[in-house]
């Protein structure tokens, strides 16, 4: 079996075991990757799997079949990596970390990840981890016993790290994973960094503050090596021949370094005694004297990892007030007993428990050891769409979303986080008097795709642009802010497996007939009992809104299916005008390519394209920004051979509605005909039955049917009915 070999070969670097000189050895070479605590851990984790295009971390973007992606949480991620500087600049992870948002924000697919991403880089090179365990060989390899009666000592031996099983009488673990370094006594291992880090004086200060520098080791590791080092008399070597360094793997699974702590009631970590284990009888019998404890606990498998408190604050508040001391020192007091941890600490809530917790007497101690961040559901519709398309994928043999069907709920879903704009929030009274007056749609839009709003002029349409951070950021800081309230992914999802059982192609009016019965059950989601604001916090306009807004969209692919204008000539046009108010702003004659002349710019025809694309601004002021655009354009992207459309998109789109009348009744020649074109697709199996549509007509509804299909990505079926529909509603 050839899979058994490359099994073999897979797991052989992860089954790594050195003996503690081996360890030093190889600590040399990598003293900056030995040297780091867990929030340098993840530090270098989220940066081995880098940033996009976009600036965001494509460790939350990988798509594993136990951990999907989170999408469209920027803000969240930026504030997690921000706290790892924040800890590596401190020395210790000094904050506990509560993610807060509504249900169903991705709080715990965000931990997932990060445990996830500790998973995969602990498998790599860069990512090794290492801790200890004691071996103990038994009397036939020793040929005596090494208790505190015999004076012998095993000088030919190098280690017992590398011993087969036959020849060990016993194994204890390091129940904390402790790092190998902390087996250095204190003093030699502070000379040790300090010499090792010297040409790298802020990885020094950091590990300075550390348990690497300052720590020791847990108690049973501590009485186990005292009581060999007096039986040695006082000979490190031969103690730390008991040592077998071995490499070990972060896994969320089996709760390794990765560990999720539920709400419900019970004791992180403990202690419980083994002298009377099993074990202990195999042991050297300077060691079975000992009272040894065994560390049990999520805290304990957590140590040199991540631990996750999942919705902490459903927890009594005396379950956990063991953080206080331990986010303030790092250790944890078990049975009087201080034992240090190297955890990164992190937990989920929702808002309602917060503002709870806020009330209650000790929440100001909790205060200043906790960072909030906030998670809250997305206001970008694209984002949104990405957590369905798996959804979406798995449903196609039995559903087909049709275009703007997804797009239309998850601009639903998106307007019913937002508030409308307040005038009192802005400082420049122009750019209040736009944002107050957009609707959910198009602050929908503009905080995913910043479009061109028609009822906005040029000036206007900059100013918005330029404050759209302003916008974004309106109501970051309040208890009210947008993305607290709405429908959340978890129902989308719901919708989503509704619609595909109920209908082989979904359409957009299949959404929207969705929408109008869900939002009559009130009892169900808090965001209908909200007050309107004008059209904000107001479903029934949000499903009319929606309705004009995919209307328009497929009207638009409608009229270019219909091949009456080739894109081309639009080109010419624009590139026309362009030249003409070029010269004309310029004082200059234009070139005539077919008489080799120079002759007057062409004011009428200036004029005409003016009224053509329905100017309704001052023309000077137009002319002077398409002279200016370009110029910008040209500057931003040197060399780069270019359309006049790409550069002004939406000079093209009027110019196409200029063409909407003839467009119009072309239209409405096919809305006679489908019906009768519809017929003629059923008559296939009787070929006999007479015709009642001339080829032409055929051909016409043909090459619309297949443009829609082929350049837009609709079904046959799908492009039908929403045909039906946009010729009842509009033609």
């Amino acid at each position: 079996m050839e899979w058994i070999e490359k099994a073999n070969e897979d797991i052989r670097p992860q089954n790594q075991v050195l003996s503690f000189e081996n360890y030093m050895e190889y600590f040399s070479k990598n003293t900056l990757k030995e040297c780091r605590p867990t929030f340098s851990y993840l530090l270098d984790m989220i940066n081995h799997f880098g940033r996009n295009e976009n600036d965001g971390f494509n460790l939350f973007l990988k798509e594993e079949p136990d951990c999907p992606a989170v999408y469209g949480q920027f803000k969240p991620q930026e504030s997690l990596y921000e706290n790892l500087i924040n800890f590596f600049e401190e020395g210790i992870n000094n904050k506990f970390i509560l993610l807060v948002g509504p249900n169903g924000s991705s709080k715990s697919s965000l931990v997932k990840k990060l445990m996830k991403g500790a998973e995969l880089y602990s498998e790599t090179k860069e990512g090794s981890l290492y801790s200890f365990s004691w071996v103990f060989p038994n009397d036939n390899y020793l040929k005596g016993v090494m208790g505190l009666s015999t004076q012998s000592k095993s000088e030919n031996i190098e280690s017992y790290a590398t011993l087969d099983d036959k020849s060990i009488s016993a194994i204890l673990p390091s129940e904390l994973k402790d790092h190998p370094l902390l087996l250095i006594p204190l003093n030699y291992r502070q000379k040790l960094l300090d010499t090792k880090l010297i040409d790298h004086p802020k990885i020094l200060e950091s590990v300075q503050k550390s348990y690497l520098y300052r720590g020791d080791l847990s108690k049973r590791n501590r009485m186990i090596y005292d009581a060999l080092l007096k039986n040695y008399k006082g000979d490190h070597k031969e103690v730390l021949k008991h040592i077998k360094v071995e490499r070990f793997t972060i896994s969320r699974r089996y709760s390794t370094g990765a560990v999720t702590i539920e709400p419900q009631i019970h004791v992180d970590a403990k202690m419980q005694q083994i002298t009377m284990d099993k074990r202990l009888q195999s042991l050297p019998p300077s060691l079975q004297s000992l009272n040894l404890f065994s560390m049990q606990g999520e805290v304990v498998l957590a140590n040199r990892g991540i631990l996750e408190y999942s919705d902490l604050l459903k927890r009594p508040l005396d379950a956990f007030k063991y953080l206080l001391m331990t986010m303030e020192t790092g250790t944890i007091n078990l049975s009087g007993i201080l034992t240090e941890l190297d955890i990164f600490f992190i937990g989920t809530s929702n808002e309602i428990h917060l503002a709870g917790f806020k009330q209650h007497p000790d929440y100001n101690s909790f205060k200043g050891r906790f960072n909030f961040i906030r998670v809250p559901y997305l206001l970008n519709y694209k984002e949104e769409a990405k957590i369905y398309l798996n959804q979406i994928k798995g449903l196609r043999l039995k559903t087909f979303f049709e275009p703007y069907a997804l797009r239309v709920l998850c601009l639903f879903a998106v307007m019913t986080r937002l508030r409308a704009c307040q005038s009192k929030n802005y400082s420049d009274k122009n750019l209040s008097a736009i944002a107050s007056n957009l609707n959910p749609i198009e602050k929908a839009l503009l905080l995913t795709e910043q479009p061109k709003l028609p009822n906005l002029d040029i000036e206007s349409q900059q100013i918005l642009n330029n404050g759209l951070d302003q916008i974004q950021d309106e109501f970051r800081y309040e208890n009210l802010y947008e993305g607290k309230f709405g429908l959340s992914p978890r129902d989308l999802k719901k919708i989503i497996y509704k619609l595909a059982a109920k209908h082989k192609n979904v359409t957009f009016m299949d959404v929207l007939e969705n929408l109008e019965k869900m939002i009559q059950e009130k009892n169900e989601f808090d965001f209908l009992n909200m007050t309107p604001q004008g059209d904000y916090h107001n479903p029934i306009r949000f499903i009319s809104l929606l309705r004009e807004y995919a209307l328009n969209r497929f009207d638009r692919e409608l009229r270019d299916s219909l091949g009456l204008i080739d894109d081309r000539s639009y080109e010419e046009h624009i590139k026309k005008y362009i030249t003409h108010i070029n010269s004309m702003i310029k004082g200059e004659k234009v070139h005539n390519k077919i008489t080799d002349k120079f002759e007057d710019y062409n004011e009428y025809f200036i004029k005409e394209f003016e009224t053509s694309i329905n100017l309704t601004e001052q023309p000077k002021k137009f002319r002077s920004y398409l002279i200016s655009k370009l110029g910008a354009f040209a500057l931003d992207n040197p060399g780069k051979n270019f359309t006049y459309g790409e550069v002004f998109p939406d000079v093209i789109h009027k110019l196409q509605e200029s063409f909407r009348n003839e467009q119009k009744k072309y239209i409405q020649n096919v809305s006679k005909n489908l019906v009768f074109y519809e017929s003629e697709m059923d008559k296939n199996s009787d070929q006999s039955l007479p015709s009642s549509l001339s080829e032409k007509d055929k051909e016409q509804i043909s090459h619309i049917f297949s443009n829609l299909i082929q350049n837009f990505g609709h079904s046959h079926k799908g492009a039908t009915t929403t045909l039906k529909f946009i010729i009842k509603e509009r033609y």
